[in-house]
């Protein structure tokens, strides 16, 4: 049974992203973060007024995370860096890669503060990607490769899972985590796609372990149990191309879901006109607090 008959996400502005992702909720802002990859932009979205504030940036960013009150840690196409929000200008910290033809793409803090990301071929190339982890004193670690689309991440409320999507295998893992070292430990499958609509990619875990996974390709985010690998639940959209969510607001009870307009045909665009919207919707469970990422220096 779909527990979330009857819940329908509204878009919040007019604003139509061509690779909306990385939604990430700024509590101490009260300020919804997130990125068009295509379109090269940070966005952040108030919901108390409906204001938006733009960040035109010189490249593509997979994903953006909180760090002080005038800095975010974003991970592009050169790597990871920091940007003022300020100047709006990005200081490089480390390119583990340097390929001109791989770019990053979502990634999130853990309980520590480190910055785990992956990348991805930008050329179609099957298994070119790796997932990285960002220490704290701004050291770079190549976790594990073979990677074709590195995706949806996020942990347990308890912090000792890591749940992983890697778009290309269709499956979500879950690996133990030791959160005091950073690092990973045994991995298992949770979440098979082979019969569901689209592909994984994005992912949000609520306060009661749930994952929330947005279906690109399937027009909706679906709601799981990890312990008995089983869907409980699913939110429609009216457009196909469903990237990624995040839960929010004051009481972590919004669930704001990104979408794209890129890969639509013509004709899908003029059917889809919502397409490339920031949606909000209220499904009932509760979200996790984001993790901001911790440097070193400036840890408390």
């Amino acid at each position: 049974m779909n527990e979330f008959k009857g819940i329908t996400p509204e878009p919040v502005s007019e604003y139509r992203a061509t690779l909306g992702e990385g939604p990430n909720w700024l509590e101490d802002k009260q300020t919804l973060m997130w990125v068009d990859i295509e379109g090269k932009q940070l966005r952040f979205y108030n919901p108390e007024d409906g204001s938006e504030d733009v960040h035109e940036l010189p490249e593509r960013a997979g994903a953006a995370v909180g760090h002080t009150d005038d800095t975010v840690v974003l991970a592009v196409e050169s790597g990871f860096v920091f940007y003022d929000l300020n100047s709006r200008r990005q200081t490089p910290i480390h390119d583990p890669e340097n390929r001109a033809d791989n770019r990053f793409n979502d990634g999130k803090c853990d309980a520590a503060g480190r910055f785990w990301a992956g990348t991805m071929s930008l050329v179609g190339k099957e298994r070119e990607g790796a997932f990285y982890c960002l220490d704290s004193d701004l050291s770079t670690r190549r976790i594990f490769g073979d990677v074709s689309t590195s995706n949806g991440l996020g942990w347990s409320p308890d912090g000792t899972v890591l749940y992983y999507i890697d778009t290309g295998t269709q499956k979500v893992q879950a690996f133990e985590f030791d959160v005091e070292r950073g690092e990973l430990g045994a991995e298992r499958t949770v979440v098979s796609f082979d019969d569901e609509e689209g592909f994984p990619d994005g992912m949000a875990v609520d306060a009661d372990g749930h994952l929330w996974i947005a279906h690109y390709g399937g027009g909706r985010v679906s709601k799981w149990d990890p312990a008995a690998g089983l869907k409980v639940g699913e939110i429609l959209l009216p457009v196909d191309n469903v990237t990624c969510c995040a839960f929010g607001g004051a009481d972590y009870g919004d669930l704001y879901i990104t979408t794209a307009i890129d890969g639509l045909s013509d004709e899908q665009k003029a059917e889809q006109p919502l397409a490339g919207a920031l949606f909000v919707c209220r499904p009932g469970p509760k979200g996790q607090p984001a993790h901001l990422f911790r440097h070193t220096a400036t840890a408390e």
